[in-house]
């Protein structure tokens, strides 16, 4: 069953059966209920009977009254030609029906043919039939009351009469005591009751003396002469016309003979379009060689949309059916099955396709009602986004804000003053639309002078929102953007290289420092030997001092590479600044007394903490002493301090230097620049640069003041436990 779904032909037989069956089932059904209903099941023998009896009789009898009134007319004067329809009508070849009238009397007064001597039914009925009009009656009349006036129109009603036009004029009271009061309220010709009442409860009604009222009317209506008349009616036995008596006869017995057949061929009907129902209902939304459920394009078409298009053809089914009541019990049969195929075709394509969006989940969002909910959504979801924009960029905009509002203020009372209304309501629907672009503008505007400032701070990884911002606007910020993209891409370029720098350095030291290493082992080892002659001697004192010396800026330049590209090993801990200080300047006691310096010692009373690495510190400390030692003015004095101020603890060095500083702090920071400008003693220059890099390392800042002669380095830790 499964490998048939996706199939078009079993689909297409499917539907073809279900419309047959459904047909079959539609006539077999209603003619078990019609049975039912109408004691074809418990009382066969008399259903046949009944229906000829009752339904073609009485068809029968109201065309017989129509037959003899225009005999009446033609007494009268009238046409002939309805009456020769209704003699050919009424012949014995063309009908099974004839019928007798009598006048008051009990005469026969008119034979529709020659009476027969058999006959199945016969039944009397006593009417008034009109056959002459005389004249129109119009005449104002003067009623007791509105009750009266009501009977009269009865008594013309049920005389036959066709009244025109009734209406009351006025009422008006015996005592003459109350004014008089006229109604405008016609009466329809043909409907005289409900509107007579509506007429009469809205009338004045008597005073409180029990004043009795008049009421004057005007009626109009038609006369006709009227004869009173029993028409008795009957149907030939045995039926030979093929008349309409004929046809209920032989389909009333059809029904009866087949009662029992009619119940098994609805039940086997049933039983059949449910199981093709729902193999279609199984079958929809599948298609051969596609996975999964597909849609065509009916399936595509919104559902709201769909089904308002499924109610127009369905109605106009509907209509033709009603329609075809009157029609002849073959032709309706015929065609009501056609329309019931269309029925069947319709009410299945609307329910194979709801199947088909069940399936695949496009019930609901594939609807006008959807689409609409959603835009209405997104135009909801716009304007708050819009106000939430508006509100968080408030401070962007307020004093261009307060200026559009204070100049439109201006502009209303101008406008207010010389101008008409709706001048106005125009001026006033052109600055609410001209809001939200000032809102744009000027927070546009803002975000571009934001960005700028922060390019021009060096924040090179600001960048600017170009979300909203639209022409030459958002074009000027994608420059900026592009502006801080390029001087990033040249700082990174700049670092590159400077990594590049400092790497190439480290490996050139490192495969210096290979040969050097031996070079130093000889050297000492030609020291241990007896060398002569004394020039020897002297030749390898000069080599082991110049090793050495290599060897010293060997490691100062890997160390300078290290800690400036960041790869050395930082372990932060508690550092007592002022013991550290102290253990320093004890070890460069000694040195201090060979170059006469006399170091002064300031140390802070709060014996602060910092967070930092001890060695790395003792580095920084070592480098700066070594400077001093070398650099001082002998005689003269050294400090050293440590103080806290603001959170933060400030370590200071100061000497007098031994030569002219005329070179500025920032360049004693670079790499291999030293203070003796005519390096003459030793030192590479690396020393201030390595302090520098060692103390950023440990989130610090290393400052340098050169004043004349007096030379300053400051180093500033935040303070631990602040």
């Amino acid at each position: 069953m499964k490998s048939l779904q996706s199939k078009l032909w079993a689909k297409i037989t499917a539907l073809l059966l279900l419309t047959v069956f459904a047909i079959v089932l539609f006539f077999s059904g209603f003619g078990v209920l019609y049975l039912a209903d109408q004691g074809g099941y418990s009382n066969p023998e008399g259903f046949a009977e009944d229906h000829i009896a009752g339904n073609a009789f009485y068809s029968a009898m109201n065309t017989a009254a129509d037959y003899y009134s225009a005999v009446l007319q033609q007494s009268s004067g009238g046409s002939g030609s309805a009456l020769s329809y209704y003699e050919q009508q009424f012949s014995r070849e063309n009908s099974n029906f004839f019928f007798t009238v009598q006048d008051d009397t009990g005469k026969i007064v008119f034979e529709s043919s020659d009476q027969d001597e058999t006959y199945q039914y016969m039944r009397s009925q006593e009417q008034y039939l009109s056959y002459n009009w005389r004249d129109v009656v119009e005449d104002d009349h003067v009623f007791a009351s509105e009750e009266e006036y009501q009977t009269y129109l009865d008594s013309l009603q049920k005389q036959n009469f066709n009244i025109n036009d009734a209406y009351i004029t006025e009422y008006i009271y015996a005592d003459e005591t109350a004014a008089a009061s006229q109604t405008e309220t016609s009466v329809s010709k043909e409907i005289m009751t409900d509107d007579t009442e509506a007429e009469a409860a809205s009338a004045p009604e008597p005073d409180e003396a029990g004043a009795v009222r008049e009421v004057h009317a005007y009626i109009s209506y038609q006369r006709f002469d009227y004869q009173h008349v029993t028409i008795t009616g009957y149907i030939r036995s045995p039926l030979t016309a093929k008349d309409d008596i004929y046809q209920e006869s032989y389909y009333s017995n059809l029904l009866v003979e087949n009662r029992h057949v009619l119940i098994a061929v609805a039940a086997v009907s049933f039983a059949v379009c449910l199981a093709l129902l729902v193999f279609l209902l199984c079958a929809a939304g599948h298609k051969e060689g596609v996975a999964g459920i597909h849609l065509n394009w009916v399936d595509r078409i919104p559902l709201d949309l769909y089904l308002a298009l499924a109610i127009v053809p369905g109605g106009c089914l509907f209509a033709i059916g009603v329609d075809l009541t009157n029609a002849s019990l073959a032709i309706s049969i015929f065609v009501f099955a056609v329309l019931l195929a269309f029925a069947v075709l319709l009410v299945m394509s609307v329910l194979m396709t709801l199947s088909t969006r069940f399936k695949s989940g496009a019930f609901w969002k594939n609807t006008i009602v959807y689409r609409c909910l959603c835009l209405l959504f997104r135009m909801g979801k716009g304007l708050k986004d819009g106000l939430s924009y508006c509100a968080k960029h408030l401070h962007l905009y307020w004093q261009a804000g307060l200026i559009f509002v204070g100049v439109s203020l201006a502009e209303l009372f101008v406008l207010a003053a010389f101008s008409r209304s709706g001048v106005v309501v125009i001026w006033v629907i052109a600055k609410l639309a001209e809001a939200p672009l000032l809102v744009l503008l000027a927070v546009s505007l803002q975000k571009l002078k934001a960005g700028g400032e922060a390019l021009a701070a060096g924040n090179l990884n600001a960048s600017v929102d170009v979300n909203h911002m639209y022409g030459v606007l958002k074009s000027h910020g994608e420059n900026l953007n592009s502006i801080a993209q390029g001087m990033q891409k040249a700082v990174q370029q700049q670092l590159k290289s400077e990594r590049f720098r400092t790497d190439l350095i480290t490996n050139v030291s490192h495969d210096i420092k290979t040969p050097l290493t031996s070079i130093v082992n000889y050297v000492d080892l030609l020291k241990k030997e007896d060398v002569q002659p004394e020039k020897a001697k002297e030749y390898i004192a000069v080599l082991d001092r110049q090793s050495a010396r290599l060897k010293k800026l060997t490691e100062d330049l890997v160390e300078a590479s290290k800690a400036s590209s960041g790869t050395l090993p930082v372990h932060l801990e508690a550092v007592d600044v002022n013991v550290l200080l102290s253990q320093v300047s004890g070890e460069y006691q000694s040195r201090f007394e060979l170059c006469k310096l006399e170091p002064i010692v300031k140390l802070s009373s709060e014996d602060p903490q910092i967070l930092a690495d001890g060695k790395l510190l003792w580095r920084v400390f070592d480098n700066l002493l070594s400077n001093i030692c070398k650099y001082a003015m002998p005689g003269t004095r050294v400090y050293f301090t440590s103080e806290v101020q603001d959170g933060r603890v400030s370590i200071s060095f100061k000497n007098i230097s031994n030569y002219p500083l005329d070179i500025t702090a920032d360049e004693l920071l670079e790499r291999f620049v030293r203070g003796d400008s005519s390096r003459s003693t030793e030192g590479s220059g690396l020393g201030l640069s390595i302090a520098q890099s060692l103390t950023g390392l440990q989130k610090g800042t290393f400052d340098l003041v050169v004043d004349g002669d007096l030379f300053k380095a400051n180093l500033s830790f935040p303070l631990l436990n602040a």
